[in-house]
This record gives structure tokens, sequence and C-alpha cells, in this order.
């Protein structure tokens, strides 16, 4: 599983595009800062209060309020991959139901279910009975052969405007780690996130894994290559009596290992937005993932503020402890202050 770090390279990226922004104003808008703070084994640290925490706006301290995760009723959006190599992971999304289930914990969170290939799905209403949508989530229709992974966030993003302003905002993303065909720039996915206080919280499978095991379980896609032998032992190549070598194709074993040397750019939004990024190999894992999400997600410090800086576009977030700098603490890292007009 991966564990939260800060992205530190990316705000700095796009620090400097958002100060050129000159057609932005700051609001009052109160700032929600979702917090997980676990010891260095992992355990969830509870009892914290307010005062525990140091949070500045760039560079700056901030007054920070701590209210109950209850106040706050939860709108999320579920992004499943579908098209790609998702089918080879369809048999994972089996049981998947019920995990969303438990992780929304009923009324009055909402969620709305969202397949997404080469474009988004429509989206389902949101509702606080995921079982209505069993058929759909467990079994999905294979997609085309896209995964725009950035157009389906920003689908979801927009979908989340209308939900009630004062709802936390969350998208669980469930895919391959790397986009394949979106129009969206990275740069309006980080103001998106920024304007909408949404945290997303990424459970990716490779993609290279995936397709070399449909590969080398589909012999149409993957087929064994016949090889003459050097020795001039027969002549007649395809003679089905005399016996030759067969080796399969490596195409999708070294699509791997290449592939494994990009960026997990989901990741990277995951840890940008103050959610969480973990990755997972078959039903079992992201069964687990998900567990573990929903248990951080319930567990959550709400930290909110009112950012006293007079400064434009995107603003960088820093949370820490007054007194445990050994304590862990996972929160988004940046901010856009909208246009007030």
């Amino acid at each position: 599983m991966k564990t939260v770090f800060q992205s530190g390279i990316l705000v700095a990226a796009f620090a400097a595009a958002a100060i050129a922004q000159t057609t932005l104003h700051t609001t009052s808008t109160l700032v929600i800062v979702p917090t997980l703070v676990q010891t260095t084994g992992k355990e969830t640290v509870f009892s914290l209060k307010a005062e525990d925490f140091v949070l500045t706006d760039n560079g700056v301290p901030q007054k920070v309020t701590l209210e109950e995760e209850t106040k706050r009723p939860l709108s999320l959006v579920v992004l499943l991959q579908t098209g790609g190599v998702a089918r080879g992971q369809f048999a994972s999304y089996a049981n998947l139901e019920p995990l969303l289930a438990s992780l929304l914990g009923g009324a009055p969170n909402r969620v709305s279910i969202v397949n997404f290939d080469s474009q988004p799905e429509a989206a389902s209403p949101f509702t606080s009975d995921v079982a209505q949508w069993k058929e759909a989530i467990d079994k999905p229709d294979p997609g085309d052969r896209g995964a725009a992974i950035f157009d389906g966030i920003t689908y979801a993003l927009n979908l989340l405007k209308k939900e009630p302003v004062n709802n936390r905002r969350a998208i669980l993303l469930i895919s391959q780690e790397r986009d394949d065909g979106s129009k969206t720039p990275m740069k309006e996915i980080v103001r998106n996130l920024g304007e909408t206080n949404t945290a997303v919280y990424s459970v990716t499978f490779s993609a290279q894994k995936t397709e070399a095991k449909l590969a080398f379980k589909n012999p149409h896609v993957n087929p064994p290559i016949s090889v003459v032998p050097s020795d001039g032992s027969f002549k007649r190549y395809n003679d089905p009596a005399r016996p030759t070598q067969g080796y399969f194709k490596l195409d999708a074993p070294l699509r791997l290992i290449f592939g494994a040397m990009q960026k997990n750019l989901s990741a990277e939004v995951a840890d940008l937005s103050g959610g969480e990024s973990m990755s997972f190999d078959g039903r079992g894992e992201l069964e687990s993932d998900i567990n573990v999400l929903s248990n951080h997600i319930r567990n959550s410090y709400i930290l909110n503020f009112t950012p006293t800086s007079t400064e434009p576009g995107l603003h960088t977030i820093k949370v820490s402890l007054a007194h445990h700098p050994e304590m862990l603490v996972s929160a988004r890292t940046s901010y856009w202050a909208v246009d007030s007009n």
C-alpha cells in the first residue's frame, strides 16, 4: 500500500502559475482541511484538540477550529475505471458494493457512481443507498480502450460543486495509475480541487501487470511464437509432426518494466488534495485498501480556518503538531482563492 507524502514539487510548480492569475480575489470562504494523524506504527491518533495543531497558509500561522466529523455530511463520487485493461480487474470489483456501503456509512452521507473509459459515463443520482447500484458496481460493462482519469476527476468535481456547500466532498478513484486520453490539463485539476475543498482517495492497479496477466491468459492476444531449430534437424517449418520450440512474446512484460519507471500521477493528485493513495493487485488487496480508507475517513480531524492572506490564486498549506513532531500528519497541501464576484 502507498503511504501519504507531501507533494511539494507539484505545489511549487503550480504556485508560479497561480501568482500570475490577476483576476482572482480572495474571499472569506472557510477552508476545510481533513487531517489524519497516525503514530509511526500507523495507529490512528484520537483525542487531539484544536490547540494541538499548527496550520500555516503560505507560511503564515492561522487560527484553526476543530469540529466533529459528523457535523458535515459526506458527498462522495466513486470513479470506477471500466475502459482499457480494467476488464482484467473486474473480478476484483465483484464485492465492491458492500465495501462502498461501509465506507459511506449511510444517511445523511451520499454517493454517486461514475464509470469511465475514454470519457465519463452518466452519473448515478446521489443516494445514501449504495445497494440499488449493486449490479452496475459489481458487474460493470467493459468500456473502450481509454482511461481518461483527469477528465473523470473533472466530471466528478462538477457533480460535487452542486452538492450542499457545508458538505465534505471526496472522490474515490479506482483505476490504473496513469491517465490515458484526458483532455483536462493537470493545472485545471489542481485549481478545481483547491476551489471545491475536495479530497481524492486513489486506489490504483498496475496497467502493465494487468495487461501482462491478460496476455498470458489469452492465447489469441499473446500467441506462442514457433521457432525452427537452428541445427537444420528438419526443413519443413510447418510440419506438425516435427516439434518446434515456442516462446511467448515479451511485449507485455517489457511494458511492465518500463511502466514501473513512470510516475503515478493518480497518487500525486490524491496526496496533493489531502487524500491518500494506495495500490492493489487483486480482490483481497482492494478490499483491504477500502477498509483502511473507511477507517481513515471516519477518524480524520476536520480542521477549518478563514484565510488571513489577501494573495490571489494558489495557497500552500502545511499542518503539523505543536508537541508531537514524531507523529505522521496527512492533510491537503493547497487551496485556491476564488473570485468573489
